[in-house]
């Protein structure tokens, strides 16, 4: 047992197990705990870079410690075992452990037989004290070990969940199908590591792209999988929780996937989703979850589906409950209510003309395209948002409470969402639905007064398109979404008049009632809802009474009823005498009766918006002017005031409270509710209907006053006993009297007015009356009443006086009424002398006139009429009317007993006020009797100015403030009624901004850009979710073929069909394209993979018999849904957008590439050239990318189109020629491509104008792009606006991808000067200069012919005369042709007539012809010279067959033909031969054409042909003279005088500085000139004005590689054998590594570096080690030559124990060991210095343990070797198998790619085989040729890259170095046949009599002085040359490292 002390040790005979363990010296945390189990029983490492979250593919990994490593002393794992002895251990760990553990058990500290069985201490590498070496263990039988390894784990070794998804592709059945999704699913519940990779490859988008395609399998049984694969199916563990969100979203939440399967899948889909959103103990999570893989929007997609039943609709409903109420969010709940406007009908169609049936329809009948079904579907949503907002359980979405996020969503909502569903055409239904969901909001007091002062209309629709970032907008020129322009609306206001069209619905007035009574109603709870009558008494009875008595009633709520009274009043026939109207108004005023009762105290019975609510409901109906009603225009006379009965009871009620209001409000507030009553008025009311209403309510309040003060008297008397109950009462009497006074005023106000338009006598005889109950009165403001009553009383008789003139009856009533009550009248309380002479005036008018006095001079007495009633409403004058005799005379008589009755009670007074004496006769008893005809001049003057005075008086006073005194201080009454009215009247006209007609347009733009926004959101939700679908089927194709395909590790065998090697268009050092890679269409055995591959672009899969072939989120035509209108419901007289309507569905192949949440920036139309091909196309500006998309076109409105949809937008008719030539060459297609990409961007020509630019990627490959319509240098500042490293950089030896040499900033002609740098680099750098570039054939790069010697058997490079003549161009080598030429020159000056006509060669050494003809034997080439020479090869003879004759013609016989070469005749062989076994014909004697006639000198071989082609180029005799020739092609003999007198001058056309396209106005002779370049080529940029230098003469200036291993330098022949004889060892080991083997060995300027195996220096500043091969199977990240700064590494653990290692650039790592599994990493360092590993992809091929690796990162390939004897070559930057290495006879054991020419040996068992690039073979030693130690390791001695004898160092096991040369034998050309992979096979383990590779020097160790004789040397395990090449550097298996150096 583990730590038993040795006191207790004894032998057990029990057998026991020990598992994995480890053991900690402190205790962990509970949480750190469920970690580990959560890491489960495979878990081997020592919890230092724990996954800490990320689970989700869309965050990223965090990784940390879960336990201090100092903390962790032990831990053992099965997997880190092995067998050993004593003497094993003693060897490895030390003497000490050795005796240690033997004496533990029991044996000799010697032995070296009995095994032991070691368990290494997992912990034993943390740092911290020493721990021991692990767990030693003897067993009497021997120890068995059980190292469980699951079917998961071995899974993901060939493929991982990819192959269980293939299974569930092949499943043909229901069955099958089960058993393949329950396989998934037992792997993914059993394994992290496969649900980590499932997430990694988008397995789960994969898996419901394969649903979808088997949809008609599906089962209830694979969708409880599917459930349990969510994390969401029941257990009995605990509750249930979304534990896989990638299967959630993808899977789970595609609905349309289980909308269309079987068994009504979909319902129990939709069941349980409701379920797991249920709030649970762990709160909302899963609703949060929902929320953000945006399930609203996914399901209320469901409802464009024409044929979705209602019951699909119910659950839908209920799961939008759900979500709604877990995760209550603005955002989800904007959706839905944008849908419910999208439900809306226009105005013109009424909703309520459809018959709607709420009946629920059986499962299966679907919704149809009817209104009725579509207002169904509305009120479900609006019942479900209804129940969401009355729920009591609500759980925002941020920290503020649901109170406060409610409150949010109506301000987001704004008033108009809710009035646009309250229209009278829409439907009863939803109104009444949508007032119940607007007053749950307004039942808050604070929406309430916001409704009510003013909100932002339109906020739901600028809400909803706030931070949208719609797919399609980047394919467009401006946004889709619909602009909108909020303003300010006033809620109530509109309100008012849409329930105006509501009056009808019983359910308004009783949800109105309820925010009466501040209490919220949905249904009735107790009693069905039989009438209102019913409804109005249950809320009565359970009203919450609580909510009233602490905010009281509301009054809004009471004024909207009071309007939708009134609209039923205005309604009701005046003869109606029954109806629902009458029946409505009788129980809503029986109902504010009683609520009145209940309430009588509340302030909304003296609320001015109330009572001037409720007197609009009595308000006299108004009759337009002209209308029938009306009888005639103009009405002159007041309208009688008649109550019909629907009247009635409203002013019934209104009496009643009119009497509270006299006893309670006191007369001193502002704004009187008496007021309020009294200057109601309707709008577009006239004057009589004014009067008429106000005379009514001032003579009901005059009837109301004794019946008040009868009723207060009884009051008073009855409690008059108790004191307490008096004392209670007391304040309401003075009160009244108040408001006595305060109406006494208001009355005479509206009589002088003349509003008041009954008879004055009433107002006389009530002020008289309640004088004379004043004056009965004990009070102690009896005064102060008294004063204002007889105030109004006098001013009430001067009025009746004045006025009544016209109307002697009337007249005569109000002279009785002054007689009857004059006791009153003028009692002694009445004293004030201006009345009575005001009066004595008056009745002196009266008095009969003498014929003396003129008439006019009556009439100038000014008539208190004419005063205080309006002048435009005068009464008519009855004047001249004949009176009654008998009246007239009764009228003077009256008026003189007034007078002289007057005068004798008050003729004292006035003589004593006015100090005058009136005449007065004696009446004899004692009586003086003053007559009218008596007064003096003097008493009329003063009679007439008081008159005035009064008058005067009465103006002052406006009609809108009078003084009211209750006391003996007067209280001004600040503001009335009228003219607050009129304010008001102004602000509702400011409120809304325009009439209802206007606003209801408004509601309608609104409706139309809500639908518009809603279906630019499902339209890109669709596309959205059409990228997910297109996406997975593409990854689907590439998983498919990467795993079951010919490279896999499952892939079976595979057939050649249509084979073709085709050259790549990657660019190696020196920008050479070497890789050729063998395309091939094949197929499986795997049954899927036949229809696998079609249409991947457009992200679609041909099904398989039997599999549904609808897809619901595809196109109109494919699945019979079209998400350009994306609803089911009817079409409505408008018509939405154009943008909505997707014609163009190939822009899905670019949305299908856009970078998550992409914003492009800019759209610019380009011409994508490739070789002699060009694609009009678009670019596309993205935030971090760009994207070229080819065969799309940009309109004039900047959107982007398919060629075939859209008009091209190339002006220039030649590019457009080229562009479309050929309709058939291409489909649409799309790349992306990151701006950290771009290595460089060049400035380039296109058929000689500046209008190009070129992008080199890192990758190596190069785009190509044509500004046609635009400036080249704006969007060349784009790209450096996106990355501003580009703006700095130019040309260099970069550029040409040249390993950068150590002479620091020279120029490139300096480093060819000093032969720093090749003549084949040089070129390729001037060429790259100049403009040339491989994308465009008229522009391709150009190289001299160096030979002239094509016939001799032999070739001497020491020959001059093998050489061409540098120094004249190709039509001046032969004296005779060059006289032709130059003949021509003249010629033509004298038949054109210009001097700038004059030429030598009218063609071109350079044109895409002749690089087509060149490697017319390579794809794409030899599509290429179909295409120019029309469809087909040319004739043989005429064709590129020779190199002869091809000399012969460009030299010396053809006129036409001056041709140079090109680079690929320097450095590719392939281009020499018929791989791909075209038909090019037969030559003239029969000979059929083939592969290229070489030189006799090559002897057939075309490897050696180049070879020495390429040693002609760098000879002595070429740079001497190579300077020449640049002169010619580069230089200032191109063009000028000394290109004349070099007979170098070539046609005008073909210069382009010479020609202005600009400037020819012609297009005819514009397309000319183009035509000819087209053609013929274009002269490269001059660039040296001047004679270029010569290359430095060989030994004046030294190469810099003196000493080196071989000393001949550039140029010269390759280094002899003797050469390598002169290696001396160095005395002494230069490096020593105690930690073991030596690994790697790096040569730097600085130095040599070496680390130890199992670890690896990372590029390019090697001071960073990359570790592995650990107990714990972790790896790890530390500084060289530091033990500080470690960053461990456990991802790696998962895919096995770690064998080998590489690392091409910075940022990438490849790993592979025993899992067969290559991985590549991604290693990143944040800013704070952390280092991460990102797995980017797991490569798949081997099938046995990957034992060597090596990258290229100037080549961009990475080879693999494994265990089973194969060799794979990977492209580093796609990361695909590029090509497959034959098997070798062993296993391989090393591996290395030779960075110049990308040759790669590899290393099996003895056997050493050499590879060019593609993996053809080149040569190979065969273990039968060499026998001896194993080989260990290998490199390339990189010294001429063009050398053919490449020199090749091994290392074996037994301590020897060799060093091999390649011999110059070609390899067999492929035969391309069916099996041409099996001779490919055996000619790799061929049998040849000569073997190719040649021994030229072996080393051994064991001679070194140093080692000792009789000591075995170790083995060999790295091999280095230094960077001079001075050294030869190897490391063994003791750590020591030795060197060779040349001998000097």
């Amino acid at each position: 047992y583990v730590a038993t002390p040795r006191v207790w040790k004894q032998k057990s005979p029990l057998t026991w197990r020990q598992g994995p363990m480890h053991l900690f010296e402190e205790a962990v945390s509970g949480e750190t705990l469920q970690h580990i189990v959560r890491l489960g029983p495979r878990y081997c490492s020592n919890f230092q870079a724990v996954e800490l979250g990320g689970e989700s593919s869309t965050t990223s990994v965090q990784t940390g410690a879960l336990v201090a490593q100092e903390k962790i002393s032990f831990g053992i794992n099965m997997m880190s075992s092995s067998h050993t002895t004593i003497r094993d251990i003693r060897d490895c760990y030390g003497e000490v452990d050795g005796r240690l553990i033997a004496k533990e058990l029991d044996l000799s500290s010697r032995d070296g037989t009995t095994p032991v069985y070691l368990v290494r201490n997992t912990a034993g590498k943390l740092t911290g004290p020493v721990r021991t070496i692990g767990s030693a263990a003897v067993g009497q039988y021997g120890i068995r070990v059980f190292q469980p390894c699951p079917a998961a784990v071995s899974l993901n070794y060939i493929g991982g969940p990819a192959l269980l998804l293939g299974l569930l592709m092949m499943a043909e059945d229901d069955s099958s199908m089960y058993a393949a999704v329950k396989a998934l699913h037992s792997v993914l519940s059993s394994s992290t590591m496969s649900e980590n990779q499932m997430r990694q490859i988008g397995g789960y988008q994969i898996l419901a792209y394969l649903l979808k395609r088997k949809t008609h399998l599906l089962n209830s049984r694979i969708l409880q999988l599917i459930l349990s694969i969510g994390g969401t199916a029941e257990t009995s563990l605990g509750s249930l929780t979304i534990k896989n969100l990638e299967a959630f979203q993808y899977v789970l939440c595609n609905f349309e996937l289980w909308c269309h399967g079987p068994e009504n899948l979909d319902l129990s889909l939709f069941t349980h989703l409701t379920e797991i959103l249920q709030p649970s103990r762990d709160g909302s999570w899963n609703a949060k979850v929902a929320h953000q893989m945006q399930v609203v929007p996914k399901l209320l997609l469901l409802f464009s589906d024409t044929r979705i039943p209602r019951l699909r609709v119910s659950k839908i409903c209920a799961a939008l409950f759900h979500l709604l109420q877990g995760h209550f969010s603005i955002q989800d709940t904007l959706r839905v209510c944008l849908f419910l406007v999208y439900t809306l009908s226009p105005f013109a169609m009424d909703e309520n003309k459809t018959c709607l049936d709420d009946a629920p329809e059986l499962l299966g009948d679907a919704l149809s395209q009817t209104s009725g079904n579509r207002i169904w579907l509305r009120n479900q949503l609006l019942r479900t948002l209804l129940e969401v907002m009355h729920s009591g359980q609500l759980h925002p979405s941020s920290e503020c409470s649901p109170r406060r996020m409610q409150e949010d969503v109506f301000q987001a909502l704004g008033p108009d969402w809710f009035l646009m569903f309250i229209q009278s055409h829409v439907h009863v239904s939803t109104v009444v639905l949508v007032v119940r969901l607007l007053l749950h909001f307004l039942h808050n007091r604070t929406l309430l007064c916001k409704f009510k002062e003013g909100m932002m209309a339109g906020l739901w629709l600028e809400n909803s398109s706030r931070g949208l970032n719609i797919l399609m907008d980047n394919l467009k020129g401006r946004d889709q979404v619909p602009e909108c322009s909020p303003y300010l609306l006033y809620g109530f206001v509109e309100l008012k008049m849409f329930l105006g069209n509501s009056i009808h619905i019983p359910e308004i007035y009783f949800l109105l009632s309820g925010l009466l009574l501040a209490t919220p109603v949905s249904e009735l709870a107790d009693e069905p809802k039989a009438d209102l009558d019913s409804m109005l008494q249950w809320l009565l009875r359970n009203h919450a009474a609580d909510s009233v008595a602490k905010v009281g009633l509301c009054p809004e709520a009471a004024v909207l009823l009071l309007e939708m009274m009134k609209a039923v009043v205005n309604r009701v026939p005046t003869d109606a005498e029954d109806g629902w109207e009458l029946s409505f108004l009788g129980q809503i005023m029986q109902f504010f009766c009683m609520v009145h009762r209940r309430y009588p105290q509340d302030p909304l019975w003296c609320h001015s918006d109330f009572l001037q609510a409720l007197a609009l409901v009595v308000f006299p109906p108004v009759v337009l002017q002209g209308s029938p009603e009306s009888g005639s225009s103009t009405c002159s006379l007041p309208i009688p005031f008649t109550l019909d009965p629907a009247r009635k009871p409203v002013w019934d009620f209104t009496c009643r409270l009119l009497m509270e209001m006299l006893l309670i409000v006191p007369a001193h507030r502002q704004w009187h509710p008496m007021e309020m009553l009294l200057e109601a008025s309707a709008e577009s009311s006239t004057a009589e209907q004014k009067k008429c209403f106000q005379t009514e309510i001032l003579v009901s309040i005059m009837d109301v006053f004794p019946i008040i003060v009868q009723e207060e008297a009884k009051r008073t008397s009855n409690i008059g006993r108790n004191g307490a109950a008096r004392s209670a009462s007391e304040p309401a009497m003075p009160t009244l009297l108040a408001n006595l006074s305060y109406f006494a005023q208001k009355l005479v106000e509206k009589l002088f007015a003349g509003m008041f338009v009954e008879n004055p006598r009433k107002i006389i005889l009530f002020l008289a009356e309640q004088v004379t109950a004043a004056v009965q009165k004990a009070s102690p403001h009896k005064e102060a009443i008294l004063k204002v009553l007889y105030s109004s009383l006098n001013r009430a008789v001067l009025y009746c006086l004045s006025s009544c003139t016209s109307s002697q009856p009337r007249l005569l009533s109000v002279l009785r009424t002054l007689q009857q009550q004059w006791d009153t009248i003028f009692a002694t309380h009445n004293s004030s002398p201006a009345f009575v002479t005001c009066l004595l005036h008056c009745l002196s008018q009266l008095r009969p006139s003498s014929s003396s006095e003129p008439h006019e001079e009556k009439s100038k007495m000014p008539s208190a009429h004419c005063i205080f009633q309006d002048p435009s409403k005068e009464e008519p004058r009855t004047d001249d009317l004949p009176v009654p005799k008998n009246v007239q005379e009764e009228i003077w008589k009256a008026t003189e007993d007034i007078w002289n009755q007057l005068l004798s009670q008050r003729r004292l007074d006035l003589e004593e006020a006015h100090k005058i004496a009136l005449s007065a006769e004696s009446t004899g008893e004692g009586d003086w009797k003053v007559k009218m005809g008596d007064l003096t001049a003097q008493w009329e003057e003063i009679m007439a100015k008081a008159w005035q005075q009064f008058l005067a008086s009465e103006k002052k006073t406006p009609p809108n403030k009078v003084l009211a005194q209750t006391s003996s201080k007067t209280r001004p009454w600040s503001g009335s009624l009228s003219s607050a009215m009129k304010l008001a009247a102004h602000r509702n006209v400011k409120q809304k901004g325009c009439c209802a007609q206007d606003f209801v347009s408004h509601l309608e733009k609104f409706r139309r850009s809500g639908q518009e926004l809603y279906a630019i959101l499902n339209q890109d939700l669709a596309q959205w979710l059409h990228r997910i679908h297109s996406r997975s089927a593409k990854a689907w194709a590439e998983l498919e073929e990467r795993v079951f395909g010919k490279e896999g590790p499952t892939g079976a065998r595979w057939a050649l069909t249509a084979p073709r090697w085709i050259l790549d268009r990657h660019e190696g050092p020196s920008r050479m394209r070497k890789r050729i890679w063998f395309s091939a269409t094949h197929h499986t055995a795997v049954a899927m993979n036949s229809k696998a591959h079609q249409a991947q672009e457009s992200g679609t899969s041909a099904a398989t018999p039997g599999e549904s072939q609808e897809d619901p989120l595809l196109s109109k035509g494919e699945s019979g849904m079209d998400h350009g209108q994306l609803t089911f419901f009817p079409a409505f007289p408008e018509s939405h957008s154009e943008d909505l309507l997707e014609v163009c569905l190939e822009r899905r192949i670019i949305l299908q590439e856009f970078a998550e949440d992409e914003k492009v920036t800019h759209r610019e139309s380009v011409v994508i050239v490739q070789g002699h091909m060009a694609l009009e196309g678009v670019l596309l500006f993205g935030q971090k990318h760009f994207y070229i998309c080819e065969h799309f076109a940009l309109s004039h409105q900047q959107e982007v189109y398919c060629t075939k949809h859209c008009l091209s937008s190339i002006s220039d008719a030649f590019i457009y020629t080229m562009c479309h030539k050929d309709h058939t060459m291409g489909q649409p297609a799309c790349s992306c491509y990151s701006y950290d990409d771009i290595k460089e961007i060049h400035s380039m020509r296109f058929l000689l104008q500046e209008v190009a630019l070129e992008i080199f990627l890192r990758s190596g490959y190069s785009i190509f792009l044509v500004f046609h319509k635009s400036d080249r240098k704006k969007n060349l500042k784009r790209f450096w606006s996106m990355k501003p490293s580009l703006k700095s950089k130019a040309i260099t030896e970069e550029s040409i991808n040249i390993r950068r040499s150590s002479g620091g900033e020279k120029t490139m002609l300096l480093k060819w000067q000093k032969r720093e740098i090749s003549n084949f680099d040089y070129l390729m750098y001037l060429n790259t200069l100049a403009g040339r570039t491989y994308s465009d054939l008229m522009q391709y790069p150009v190289f001299p012919w160096i030979l002239a010697d094509y016939h001799s058997q032999t070739l001497d490079l020491t020959d001059p005369t093998v050489f061409r003549d540098l120094s004249k161009p190709m039509g001046a080598q032969a004296a005779k042709r060059k006289e032709k030429f130059i003949q021509r020159y003249k010629d033509i000056e004298k038949t054109e007539g210009s001097l700038s006509a004059r030429c030598h060669y009218c063609t071109h050494y350079s044109s895409a012809m002749i690089v087509a003809s060149y490697l017319v034997r390579l794809e794409p080439f030899s599509q290429i010279y179909c295409s120019l020479q029309g469809g087909g090869f040319d004739v043989a003879d005429r064709m590129f067959h020779s190199l002869g004759s091809t000399w012969d013609s460009a030299s010396r016989q053809n006129m036409t033909d001056v041709r140079e070469l090109t680079p690929e005749f320097f450095y590719l062989p392939d281009f020499l031969t018929n791989c791909n076994q075209f038909e090019f014909g037969s030559l003239q004697d029969g000979t059929q054409l083939g592969d290229v006639q070489l030189p006799p000198w090559a002897e057939g071989s075309p490897h050696q042909f180049i070879s020495l082609n390429r040693q002609a180029l760098e000879s002595d005799y070429v740079s001497a003279h190579l300077h020449h020739w640049i002169d010619l092609i580069f230089g200032h003999k191109q063009q000028g005088p000394a290109a004349v007198k070099a007979v170098n001058v070539f046609h005008p056309y073909f210069y382009g500085d010479q020609v202005r396209l600009d400037s020819i106005s012609d297009p005819l002779t514009k397309n000319t000139v183009l035509g000819f370049v087209s053609n013929f080529g274009q002269i490269p940029k001059q660039l040296f004005s001047k004679p270029h230098p010569a290359r430095s003469v060989l030994g004046k200036h030294p190469v810099g590689r003196d000493g080196s291993l071989f000393s001949a330098p550039a140029g010269q022949s390759p280094p002899s054998l003797s050469s390598l004889r002169n290696l001396k060892v160095s005395s002494v080991p230069i490096r020593d590594l105690p930690q073991g083997p030596v690994g790697k060995i790096v040569c730097t300027d600085k130095g040599i570096l070496a680390v130890e195996k199992n670890k690896l220096l990372l590029p390019p500043l090697w001071n960073k080690v990359f570790c592995w091969g650990f107990d714990d199977f972790t790896c790890c990240l530390a500084g060289y030559g530091s033990d500080k700064g470690v960053t461990t590494f456990e991802a790696p653990t998962e895919w096995g124990s770690c064998l080998c290692a590489v690392s091409p650039t910075p940022t990438t790592l490849i790993t592979s060991g025993s899992s067969s599994v290559v991985c590549v990493w991604e290693l990143s360092v944040a800013s704070d210095g952390a280092a991460h590993l990102h797995l980017k992809k797991p490569l798949y091929g081997h099938r046995g343990a990957v034992t060597c690796l090596a990258a290229s990162a100037s080549y961009g390939i990475v080879v693999s070797g494994s265990a089973d004897r194969s060799g794979i070559i990977w492209d580093l930057h796609r990361l695909t198998c590029l090509a497959q290495l034959p098997a070798h006879p062993a296993c391989l054991s090393a591996l290395a790619i030779n960075d110049s020419t990308g040759d790669i040996v590899s290393c099996a068992g003895t056997a050493l085989y050499v590879w060019n690039v593609s993996g053809k073979p080149l040569a190979r030693l065969d273990s039968a040729c060499r026998s001896g130690p194993t080989l260990s390791c290998c490199c390339f001695m990189e010294v001429m890259d063009w050398d053919v004898h490449s020199l090749i160092a091994t290392g074996d096991t037994g301590g020897h170095v060799q060093v091999w040369k390649l011999e110059t034998a070609s390899p067999r050309r492929l035969a391309v046949s069916a099996n041409s992979q099996e001779s490919l096979a055996k000619e790799a383990a061929g049998e040849q009599a000569e073997p190719p590779l040649v021994l030229s020097r072996e080393l051994d160790l064991s001679t070194t002085p140093w080692e000792r004789p009789s000591r075995a040397a170790a083995a060999v395990t790295s091999l280095a040359v230094s960077r001079n090449y001075s050294k030869l550097l190897a490391g063994d298996e003791n750590g020591k490292i030795f060197c060779w150096s040349v001998d000097e």
